[in-house]
């Protein structure tokens, strides 16, 4: 992992101009090869000799190194032998020589290079072999980006940062220090979003990120965990007092007034803090414990920081209480299904629904999965609710049918309990078989996480589902768990764009390139796409001219009661037919 993040110090000037380190001795030939590819948009870095290549790889991470094989002293075999060797074997090498016998072939390819090109050189071969490579390497660095850094702020995401406080746990271990974890969450962020618009919420974000990356040291960590929470290391800390002294710096240049276009407005945060070793001698119960500080810092009402204590771990009363709230539901018919349509945007027709639960509540009213899926997740209790799920899906998809509404599809969101303490797939051969339901009318919807979670066991399971026919949709695409050269063997029909990035498009220029990264990868392993979260026109055709095909979101219809759906889907069949 280490070698990918290397690449992050010159993320920049990639993507304006990609480097090609060029290692000859004669110095014509370096002007020549030169003069030919910076026409092409590259930029060219020059190296005399072997340990001068060396040197060049270390600083500059070229996209691609042109070696000539005969050079006095360290010699371009050698040369590229060690670059491979001190961890550049992503560094795609061409050797280019006078030598043209198979031995020398032989042991070019041998040490590590992908190409051979002969002299004299044909100018047309090389510039069209060069740019086959650099585009590659280009393509596939864009997406080892997009997976470790977070695009908004371009600060490390929680893949790079829990990495890198693993590191720092091994390195306060071994000299025997102290690390400081904080969280950091922007206090009523919901609330801008909701009065300036997400394009606002987003400047907010970057200016916080901006503020914080300012405040601390260059040794310092900072990433964005996700939405409006940051997380810090702070390594080497002496004691209680010197994070005190940090976190209230932090709190003082957070209480900040930001303008967000013609509006000012006030933003403050929480912070939680975690330290290592006390509260925490790994990483997952360092973040934990700093978040159940955070949360206690929201409590007390904000704009302050608050160390994590045992005693501010979840009240198991009050957990207890909501466990035993949702068995009730389920045993009181409590739980009920939404239906959002899915559109094809090409020929605007519904081509299927996402079943969405709800709690309608006796007392509270309808309850969203985020104020108590999580528990119904660590509980077991989704497994109950999840079968449930299942047979009632099927039950409507018959209702449908038989009410005249052919080629339903109904996508079923799956978590990673139900796949590892549940037989879902008999579960499902039953609720369809007792239905009369294909599997064609079924799309199973899971996350890169729940399939980074299964070890096999997982993939294996959704295989079988799909050779019964079903789709297999992985949600919320983007938000740093995997990137789809890791997802390219799976059973995997369907990506959907998470809709946190759909929410910036056609504005905000990063998540125009996240949207298009992944629509072109798509479009390479033959997979549809689908954005979820599309409010307006503006998002639409940008979409369309991407390539996606498939889209829901408020632009369409909200998530509808069955019956509100039917009803809807039969307006729009008579109005289009």
């Amino acid at each position: 992992m280490n070698n990918i993040f290397s690449l992050f110090e010159n993320t920049q000037k990639e993507e304006e101009r990609p480097i090609i380190l060029l290692a000859d001795d004669d110095p014509s030939i370096r002007l020549m090869i030169r003069h030919v590819l910076e026409a092409e948009e590259y930029d060219i870095v020059e190296a005399e000799d072997g340990l001068d290549a060396i040197r060049a790889v270390e600083k500059q991470h070229p996209a691609l190194i042109l070696l000539d094989a005969v050079m006095p002293g360290l010699d371009g075999f050698a040369t590229c032998k060690q670059i491979k060797e001190r961890g550049h074997a992503d560094i795609p090498v061409i050797m280019i020589t006078g030598l043209d016998d198979d031995a020398s072939v032989e042991r070019a390819y041998d040490v590590g290079a992908i190409d051979y090109i002969t002299k004299p050189i044909k100018w047309a071969v090389l510039k069209h072999r060069v740019r086959s490579i650099v585009n590659r390497v280009m393509a596939e660095r864009k997406v080892q980006r997009l997976e470790y850094r977070d695009t908004l702020t371009q600060l490390p995401n929680r893949l790079l940062f829990v990495d890198r406080l693993e590191q720092a746990i091994v390195r306060a271990e071994r000299h025997r220090e102290s690390i400081a974890l904080m969280l950091v969450d922007i206090d009523d962020f919901k609330l801008v979003n909701d009065s300036f618009g997400h394009e606002a919420g987003d400047k907010l974000i970057k200016a916080v990120g901006d503020l914080l990356s300012k405040s601390l040291r260059r040794a310092d960590t900072v990433a964005r965990l996700g939405g409006d929470e940051f997380a810090i290391i702070i390594e080497n800390v002496d004691g209680d007092d010197d994070a005190i002294s940090i976190a209230d710096n932090l709190t003082t240049i957070l209480k900040h007034n930001v303008r967000l276009d013609d509006q000012e407005t006030f933003t403050s945060a929480s912070v939680g803090i975690a330290m290592f070793p006390d509260d925490g001698m790994d990483a997952g119960t360092l973040l934990k414990n700093a978040d159940t500080a955070m949360f206690r810092a929201k409590e007390q009402g904000r704009r302050c920081f608050q160390f994590y204590k045992p005693e501010m771990s979840v009240n198991a009363m009050e957990r207890l209480e909501l466990e035993n709230s949702i068995r009730k539901a389920i045993d009181n018919n409590e739980m009920v299904i939404h239906y959002q349509p899915i559109i094809d945007i090409h020929n605007n027709e519904v081509v299927g629904v996402e079943a969405l639960l709800r709690w309608q509540h006796p007392d509270k009213g309808m309850v969203y999965p985020d104020d108590f899926l999580p528990v119904a997740i660590d509980s077991g209790l989704i497994v109950a609710i999840g079968e449930w799920m299942i047979k009632t899906v099927c039950h409507q998809l018959r209702v449908w049918k038989e009410a005249g509404m052919e080629n339903q599809s109904v996508s079923i969101n799956l978590t990673t309990k139900q796949f590892k303490d549940q037989d879902v797939v008999t579960l499902f051969k039953l609720a369809m078989d007792e239905h009369r339901i294909e599997g064609a009318e079924l799309n199973i919807e899971v996350t890169e996480k729940t399939l980074l979670a299964g070890e096999g066991e997982i993939e294996a399971i959704l295989v079988q589902l799909h050779d019964m026919g079903m789709t297999i949709t992985v949600d919320d695409f983007g938000i740093g768990f995997a990137s789809l050269t890791n997802l390219k063997d799976l059973p995997i029909d369907v990506v959907k764009i998470d809709g946190a990035f759909v929410a910036g498009i056609p504005d905000n220029e990063h998540d125009v390139a996240v949207v298009n990264a992944i629509a072109g990868l798509t479009r390479g392993l033959k997979m549809k796409l689908l954005a979820e979260g599309v409010e307006n026109e503006h998002q639409l055709n940008l979409l369309k001219g991407l390539g996606c095909q498939y889209a829901q979101g408020f632009y369409w219809s909200k998530a509808l009661p069955a019956d509100q759906y039917e009803q809807y889907y039969l307006n729009r069949f008579y109005n289009l037919g």
